[in-house]
């Protein structure tokens, strides 16, 4: 049988990887076809989708396997994922941390149900606006430049897990000594004391959303930032350009609750009434940002919305059906290394990478039909071979 060209190129990169120095044979070929079946057209999460998709020789069940009992060490993966994205960190930047957390919904099993997906609970969705059954996974990316890539996660589970926090704080503290300036950047969820002093004690500062009902110290007077933002003219505000869009802001450096000395940022978009209902809030603990440095760096954190959204829509990270922990996991961890893997290959962004990857598919099943025509091989032998039978 001849191979599907795609393959042969997947395996290549994964040799660029070092993987055959970690992973037997077997695993490899499994990684291929992961590989393979997420990065097809129509691919929404299932096993049984990667294993047509990916034309598996071997029965679909040997999926499940290998994510649940399978004996690879899927720290070995990680790890690689994580040397790939340090390998790609400018020194002569500053360099963003991202940290985030989103949900992967799914329905709520009957009370009478004897295998229920393990790990799953109700979690507040901001999109919905109510609480959904599924997993929450707190993410942490790096932006580099013009690049982001994802590098760890962490499941987190209200019967297990302390806090998002402490899930954040932790990988925090795995991340490696670097040279340059370094923020950390969040939505008002996670700007908090621990976020800000696991920060500090990795030699970074921490840029984020603030809520308005945050203490600051005026003059040395007590006020929540909303209290404080009624007192406010527009004549103390600058005109501040972000994008395609201009604020009004005002500037306050002074104590918070919790923190000595950070920057405070009232904004208000220029074109509407400087109310308390349109005025969104950003800390900065480093003080020594100007006020568009401090706006700009924080509109870095949009790579992570769009992270989420692309492992969604095109790796199947909401649609999984594995019961696991275990199995769960793992596929997360592969859905993340997918991500980086398809854009290393292609030598692009994931969005226009696995668009190339699409066409590889299409142009290797056109080789290996052509190929296989020219040995001789009938017309129900190929499609047998290609599960197309």
């Amino acid at each position: 049988m001849n191979s599907l060209s795609h393959h042969i190129q997947i395996n290549k990169g994964f040799s660029d990887w070092r993987l055959p120095l970690y992973f037997t044979k077997p695993v490899l070929r499994h990684l291929t076809h992961f590989i393979d079946g997420m990065s097809s057209i129509g691919f929404t999460g299932k096993l049984t989708q990667i294993h047509a998709y990916s034309h598996h020789p071997k029965h679909r069940t040997t999926l499940g396997h290998f994510l649940q009992n399978s004996p690879w060490k899927d720290t070995y993966l990680l790890q690689q994922s994580k040397q790939f994205v340090q390998r790609q960190m400018t020194k002569d930047q500053p360099l963003f941390y991202l940290l985030d957390d989103t949900i992967s919904k799914k329905t709520k099993p009957s009370s009478q149900a004897v295998r229920p997906m393990e790990g799953c609970g109700f979690h507040f969705s901001h999109t919905d606006g109510k609480s959904v059954w599924g997993h929450q996974v707190v993410q942490l990316m790096v932006k580099s430049g013009h690049q982001a890539f994802p590098y760890d996660f962490r499941l987190f589970q209200k019967d297990k897990t302390d806090s998002k926090i402490k899930l954040s704080v932790d990988l925090l503290g795995a991340l490696p000594q670097v040279t340059q300036p370094t923020y950390v950047l969040c939505d008002s969820w996670y700007t908090s004391k621990k976020i800000i002093e696991a920060a500090f004690s990795g030699g970074m500062h921490v840029i984020g959303a603030l809520k308005t009902n945050r203490i600051i110290y005026p003059d040395g007077i007590r006020l929540q930032v909303k209290e404080f933002a009624t007192h406010i003219d527009e004549k103390n505000t600058d005109l501040v350009t972000v994008g395609q869009e201009q604020y009004r802001v005002y500037r306050y450096e002074g104590a918070l609750n919790d923190l000595h000395l950070g920057v405070v940022l009232l904004c208000w978009p220029a074109n509407e009434p400087m109310e308390a209902k349109r005025m969104r809030c950003f800390l900065s603990t480093d003080t020594e940002l100007t006020t568009q440095e401090i706006l700009d760096y924080y509109s870095e954190r949009w790579a992570i919305e769009t992270y989420f959204k692309q492992v969604k829509g095109y790796l199947g990270f909401q649609g999984v059906q594995v019961r696991s922990e275990r199995a769960i996991r793992r596929y997360w961890l592969l859905v993340q290394f997918a991500y980086l893997f398809i854009g290393a290959l292609q030598l692009d962004t994931f969005s226009n990478a696995i668009q190339h990857m699409r066409r590889d598919q299409f142009s290797g099943i056109i080789d290996f039909v052509y190929n296989e025509a020219r040995t001789g091989t009938s017309l129900e032998q190929i499609k047998n071979e290609l599960l197309a039978a």
